[in-house]
């Protein structure tokens, strides 16, 4: 009977959160205590001086414990531990009723290792399963109190709220505000959220205000309020909702009462994906604003203000082992200047077969298109394509071969208008076109490769070096153009002659992390040299008319170390002119100290530079962060950032500055652990 007693104690001694399953009957429970009696007549177990009882990681420990088997109740008193994988519940005295699980702990001290919370009281009641009541209580997440919230009492519902009286929040012990009543969710439950305060030199003082709604356990909303000083009020709503894991979706809505105008500005998103089956499913992704500018004026994030194209797409995808099938809808909104003249897709239908095995080494690959092309002003258009192509693979000793043969043909229920006052590409006639061409190519490869050295416990171990040289051909015929209306990049035929010889040097590594790790392979260096010939010599059929028939060498150049250092490089480099055509540079440096990136770009025609840097610094408690990117060529910083942060074990500040051209943005964040982020 003994056992029993202990086990049904322990169980209803143990914290909400370790209550999720019963403890398993007949389990070995070990029992010390200098003294241990049993009053036949009353039913009452007694044990006395350095009490234990351990189960199964479950360990009580008290001066006294005595049990009433007729009435359910048990007491520990005196250096009450009570501990479960990492969860200590500290009390003076504590007493439960083992039939109905309510109890109350005194002088109480309740240690939730999940999350590091720290609830103490001078009585703690449980009233149920997950009702508590806290009287002159503290609650926190730092080891040391650095800060705690306190209340005269606190009313605590698992599964929905807590409540609060005569409120206060410390720090080091001093109250910095108090509240006669407080009320916050304990899990996801409706209410208010953090409001967001802050200052920029274009908005100037803002504040935003969010009230969340937790309808049902798949479906929930929130309510916004964004308040700025210059630009006027918005109200925004997001719905969110899942349906299942194959069925989900949002909805958000904003809407801007600007101040001097009578002008309505609003955005609109929704999204909706449905797996109708393992191989159907469909999209739903819609973006629409009230005007071109609306981004521009409104969004704090700069790659939202500078977004060039919205788009708003809806499809529909069947895929089988070797092809898919989709429907897609796109209607796009140009962020630049008005929409009239904007091109959409309302719909297009495409159907493609990939490495379809025909016989042996024989493939069919298969693109087939039919599109609606529409627009405000000017004439839409009809188009369909069809692109089949047979390819075959060949190899034996490290030589591989690669012939490919295709045939394109497009249909057109408009043609170009070439009447010589007309200079859009795009403007069309009524009368019908189409265009027909083959073409036709190869791919030669080969690799030689040699393995260095011997695998280690740990680390590096052996590197093979490869030289791969690649020699490609592709022929596309020169096609009369004139009277194909140009809508998007299909439109467009470059005829091609070329030949082309690559040569890839490669170092790759086995690599093992520890000495119980499995190895892993990655390329240590990849460098890439190409250079294209086009037997097209004559400046008519050269797509830049300048008559060269070779193109510019590519070098592409990739470094990188298991842990710390990355290095990328890519430039193309006129052989006519003796320039670089364009290059592009990133460097990687991450370590558990310093975080440092830093990417240049550049390209002649049109002339741009750009360089951009991320630099982070860890000092103990302190992170350090700085980002900018520079426009070289105009001399223009278009972004620039700092941040400060220090973090202890349980809160954290931070301090950040953003500046973009017309606009400074300044906040100061204030983290506590297990209560959110406070101020923007």
């Amino acid at each position: 009977m003994l056992s029993v007693f202990l086990v049904t104690g322990l169980q209803a001694a143990l914290p909400q959160h370790a209550l999720g399953e019963a403890l398993p009957k007949n389990i070995p429970v070990t029992v010390t205590a200098d003294k241990l009696d049993y009053d036949r007549a009353n039913d009452v177990y007694t044990a006395i001086g350095h009490v234990k009882i351990e189960q199964q990681g479950v360990r009580l420990e008290a001066n006294k414990v005595i049990m009433n088997n007729k009435t359910g109740v048990a007491v520990a008193e005196g250096n009450v531990v009570l501990q479960d994988q990492g969860d200590v519940t500290r009390a003076a005295k504590m007493q439960i009723n083992l039939n109905t699980r309510a109890g109350v702990i005194y002088q109480g001290d309740i240690f939730m290792k999940k999350d590091n919370f720290h609830v103490k009281g001078e009585l703690i009641e449980r009233r149920s399963e997950t009702v508590y009541h806290v009287e002159k209580g503290t609650m926190t997440t730092c080891d040391d109190d650095q800060w705690y919230v306190k209340a005269s009492e606190l009313n605590i519902d698992m599964d929905r709220y807590a409540t609060g009286k005569g409120v206060s929040f410390n720090v080091q012990g001093v109250p910095v505000f108090y509240s006669p009543y407080f009320l916050f969710p304990v899990k996801r439950q409706s209410g208010f959220l953090i409001p967001e305060v802050g200052h920029s030199s274009k908005d100037g003082f803002d504040v935003g205000n969010s009230f969340f709604w937790a309808i049902s356990d798949n479906k929930d909303m929130t309510l916004y309020s964004d308040y700025r000083e210059r630009i006027g009020h918005g109200t925004g709503m997001e719905y969110r909702y899942s349906n299942s894991s194959e069925s989900a979706g949002q909805l958000y809505t904003k809407y801007w009462d600007q101040y001097h105008t009578s002008e309505s500005r609003w955005e609109f998103r929704l999204q909706h994906q449905e797996e109708f089956a393992e191989d159907l499913s469909g999209r739903l992704d819609i973006n629409l604003v009230s005007d071109e500018k609306y981004y521009f004026d409104l969004d704090k994030q700069l790659e939202m203000r500078a977004k060039p194209y919205l788009d708003s797409n809806a499809f529909y995808v069947e895929r089988w082992n070797t092809a898919s099938l989709y429907l897609l809808t796109q209607y796009s909104t140009d962020l630049t200047t008005s929409n009239e003249k904007t091109v959409q897709k309302l719909p297009e239908l495409r159907y493609t077969i990939y490495e379809e095995r025909l016989a042996g080494p024989v493939y069919l690959n298969f693109e087939g298109s039919a599109v609606n092309f529409t627009r405000e002003q000017q004439n839409g258009l009809r188009r369909a394509d069809f692109n089949p192509q047979l390819s075959a693979a060949f190899g034996s000793g490290g030589l591989s071969v690669a012939p490919r043969v295709g045939a394109r043909a497009t249909f057109y229920d408009h043609s170009r208008d070439t009447t010589p006052t007309q200079t859009d590409p795009s403007a069309t006639t009524n009368e019908p076109t189409e265009r027909r061409y083959v073409y036709a190519g190869i791919d030669v490869n080969s690799r030689i490769s040699r393995v260095y050295g011997t695998d280690r416990d740990e680390g590096i171990g052996r590197i093979r070096h490869s030289i791969e040289p690649t020699v490609s051909y592709i022929y596309i015929p020169h096609v009369d153009q004139t009277n194909i209306p140009q809508f998007d990049s299909l439109d467009s035929v470059v005829s091609m002659n070329t030949a082309t010889v690559s040569l890839i040097n490669r170092i790759t590594a086995h690599y093992k992390e520890s000495k119980d790790a499995p190895f892993s392979t990655f390329d240590l260096m990849v460098f890439k040299l190409s250079q294209g010939y086009n037997y097209n010599v004559n400046a008519a059929q050269d797509p830049n008319g300048l008559g060269h028939t070779r193109s510019d060498v590519l070098g592409e150049l990739s470094l990188r170390t298991p842990k710390m250092f990355s290095l990328t490089a890519s430039g193309s480099y006129n052989t006519y002119e003796d320039i670089l055509s364009s290059y592009t540079v990133g460097a990687g440096l991450t370590s558990s100290i310093v975080t440092l990136n830093l990417t240049e770009t550049y390209t002649q025609n049109p002339r741009t530079n750009y360089v951009t840097g991320v630099a982070g610094l860890k000092l103990g408690k302190w992170d350090l962060s700085a980002q900018k990117a520079i426009d070289i060529e105009n001399n223009i910083t278009t972004e620039e950032g700092y941040k400060v942060h220090y973090g202890s074990q349980c809160w954290g500040i931070g301090i950040t500055t953003d500046h973009v051209p017309g606009d400074t943005r300044y906040m100061v964040t204030l983290d506590l652990k297990g209560l959110g982020t406070f101020g923007k």
